[in-house]
């Protein structure tokens, strides 16, 4: 009797275990169908405008998952038992603003979407810039293993999945990485300083090293060609096949087309770890952890974006860099405020150091009146004259009209005497070599022009060392000590 008993109590519990199980497995069905369709994702608030994006993208036929989730069994579990957290931190609203997700080759390449081989016989030459598939497929650059989401990502807000044209540059145009310290928000910061790589002419072959990583061409022709036929710029017609046919480069034209890359510092770091640069691996192992992890970092997260094109081009023109023309325009004027020469003896300590330099005055210290360029006066150019008036601003009133006068007087006194001095040593035959020391030395106080206003110590210092070499070949002569 109990037998019976026990098996009928069985059937009626085991019916429930059934229905149990069915339920959980159509229940679990129904979830893992509902959770797959794209709509789905919308329904988490942050995910509206990348939801939107997508509606308007090239993948807007394809789901999300799709692409979200690679190909194969486990990766799809793990992904739906991710998702299921965060659908609980999406109710607890502990969800970021700013999800982070990546998409990986495998499932840009299965089956049904792009294939390998489709892809690497792909060319793109778009008038701006051309593109080959097969040259970057697989390819190795600095511990960057090149795949679809290197250069595809999600890099505007209203684009959902386009090409970052930053991470071109960041690879054909930036070169040497290297350390250093500056100041920042009043503290020491540890930054990384990139270069921006020299062009090359032409179309040379990139140098491959014995593990088959390949160096991006820096050459211009390795993204662009040249513009076809006759163009107008503000009214100016120009023809580049024209120039190339000289032979002509580039950057003849085109300089600064790259921006100076922003430093990287700590709070690039920061943004994602507890710590700064100062534990920034070697290059290559950097690189491999930020790409190849669970989560993809774009390049510019770290390097920030690097300007490129006629717009950096064209900012820079407001500016042109002087230098490259006139170079050491006040060098001899600067060495002499600073005590920068090699024209004294002693050691540097023993040296007359200006003042004026001490106390960081710099030269629109005291050239603060605006005159007219004397040399070209129609130019309407004009330079900032120093003026006695521009001591008073510092000093007692009356200052520089006081001093000024004394030190000169004193400097051509000097410079006189030393002069007269020269030529009779000229005229009684000298030493060569000594003759030309001192011309250097009042050459240089000639040149500097302040007569010793810039630094008085130091130039009557110059004017003594040429008066004293004078004597001693005057001594020389003479046969005396």
């Amino acid at each position: 009797m109990r037998a019976i008993l026990d098996r009928l109590r069985f059937r009626r519990w085991g019916k429930w275990i059934l229905a149990g199980g069915v339920a959980m497995a159509l229940l679990g069905t129904i979830s893992v169908e509902a959770t797959s369709r794209s709509s789905f994702c919308n329904s988490c608030h942050i995910m509206e405008p990348y939801y939107t994006s997508w509606k308007h993208s090239a993948h807007k036929d394809v789901e999300c998952v799709q692409c979200h989730i690679s190909p194969g069994v486990d990766n799809f579990i793990a992904a739906k038992l991710n998702g299921l957290g965060q659908v609980v931190d999406d109710v607890l609203h502990r969800t970021s603003t700013k999800p982070s997700a990546s998409v990986s080759q495998l499932s840009c390449t299965r089956s049904g979407c792009h294939s390998v081989e489709t892809l690497e016989k792909k060319t793109i030459d778009n008038g701006r810039f051309k593109f080959d598939h097969a040259k970057h497929l697989g390819a190795k650059h600095l511990g960057v293993e090149i795949s679809c989401g290197t250069c595809h990502s999600h890099v505007k807000g209203d684009e959902h999945f386009e090409v970052n044209t930053t991470v071109c540059i960041t690879c054909h145009l930036l070169d040497g990485a290297t350390g250093g310290t500056e100041t920042v928000s009043g503290r020491e910061t540890k930054v990384i300083y990139l270069t921006v790589r020299s062009n090359g002419a032409g179309h040379p072959a990139p140098a491959e090293s014995g593990n088959g990583e390949k160096t991006p061409p820096a050459a211009c022709t390795a993204c662009h060609d040249p513009p076809r036929g006759e163009i107008e710029f503000q009214g100016l017609k120009f023809d580049h096949a024209q120039f190339l046919a000289f032979g002509a480069s580039c950057e003849s034209c085109h300089q600064g087309v790259t921006a100076v890359p922003p430093p990287i510092e700590d709070g690039r770091c920061l943004e994602c770890h507890t710590f700064g640069v100062e534990r920034v691996l070697e290059s290559k192992e950097m690189h491999k952890v930020h790409t190849l992890g669970h989560h993809k970092i774009e390049c510019s997260s770290c390097h920030g974006n690097v300007r490129h094109g006629p717009h950096v081009q064209t900012a820079s023109l407001e500016s042109f860099d002087c230098n490259r023309c006139h170079v050491d325009q006040h060098r001899v004027q600067r060495d002499t405020y600073f005590n920068l020469g090699e024209n004294h003896h002693g050691s540097p300590e023993s040296q007359p150091v200006s003042p004026m330099f001490l106390a960081h005055v710099d030269c629109t210290g005291c050239h603060t009146k605006q005159r007219p360029v004397s040399v070209k006066p129609d130019s309407g150019a004009s330079v900032m004259a120093a003026e006695p008036a521009a001591c008073n601003q510092c000093h007692q009133a009356g200052f520089g009209e006081k001093m000024i006068p004394l030190w000169q007087k004193t400097t051509h006194g000097l410079y006189d005497q030393v002069e007269a001095g020269l030529r009779v040593a000229e005229s009684g035959g000298a030493n060569a070599e000594a003759l030309e020391r001192v011309r250097k030395l009042l050459n240089l106080v000639k040149t500097d022009g302040s007569w010793g206003v810039h630094n008085p110590r130091y130039t009557q210092l110059l004017l003594e060392q040429a008066r004293d070499v004078l004597a001693g070949e005057r001594a020389k002569k003479e046969g005396t000590p």
